[in-house]
């Protein structure tokens, strides 16, 4: 399964048969890696949203599209054609059908992305995308596991799992250089707090915790242990479901 679309796809709210694990938290959290793991032991399909952002800002720098030229940024938002594979076990980021998953974790993306992911026509333009995969993957998957800054909060508030993760400062930072097989913790943990700042402050869908999402810390966990919680959080929203109305 795939999500792919142009400026105007996506449908109004993801509720339907399947499940939807929605998981937000900050950069170095461990998103990406509990999400994949959630949906293999699961058997849903996946979706890493910040993917999206970051290959929509690929496509802008290079051509010539300055991140903090905000109405330049909105003139394009509906130019690439964004396909995002959702197996978890393999993972795709495709624009204009080239495989750009190396390209989108370069420093420049980075340090551009949140000021592209700030433009509203970009995000209105992507959240309809992700809806739209949402949908589909209730429908033909069984549900999916959607990772980002916005899910519980925009994307999908319907979903049946709401999670934040969270980590201290310094275990996101060291995951981070880990990833990035970086020696620099002390820069790489600044570039997060700008980051952290950033998407916490934007106008449109700042990173926030809504009221019913549960907040993982996941400082000193290990994968397997956030992976097995998540589940677990699952498996009760699951049998709530299947469960008889009160009354």
């Amino acid at each position: 399964m795939s999500a792919q679309g142009n400026a105007g796809e996506g449908v109004e709210g993801t509720a339907g048969p399947g499940i939807v694990i929605a998981i937000d938290g900050p950069s170095g959290s461990g998103k990406s890696s509990t999400s994949k793991g959630v949906a293999k032991a699961r058997g849903l399909a996946y979706l890493d949203t910040g993917a999206m952002y970051r290959a929509i800002t690929w496509w802008m720098l290079r051509n010539g599209i300055g991140a903090e030229d905000a109405v330049a940024v909105a003139d394009a938002a509906s130019k690439p054609v964004i396909t995002m594979g959702t197996d978890p076990s393999a993972p795709t980021v495709q624009v204009d059908g080239t495989d750009v998953a190396r390209e989108i974790r370069t420093q420049e993306v980075t340090s551009s992305v949140s000021a592209v992911s700030a433009v509203p026509a970009v995000r209105e333009r992507l959240v309809a995308m992700q809806r739209d995969t949402i949908a589909r993957a209730r429908r033909e998957s069984g549900g999916i596991v959607v990772e980002g800054r916005d899910i519980t909060t925009v994307v999908a508030p319907d979903a049946e799992v709401k999670i934040f993760l969270t980590a201290s400062a310094e275990a996101r930072a060291q995951r981070r250089s880990k990833e990035n097989s970086s020696d620099d913790v002390a820069g790489t943990q600044e570039a997060l707090a700008r980051r952290d700042r950033l998407d916490s402050s934007r106008a449109v869908s700042p990173l926030t915790r809504t009221a019913d999402a549960v907040e993982l810390e996941t400082t000193g966990l290990g994968l397997q242990e956030v992976v097995d919680l998540v589940s677990g959080l699952a498996d009760e929203a699951a049998a709530a479901e299947a469960s008889p109305a009160a009354g």
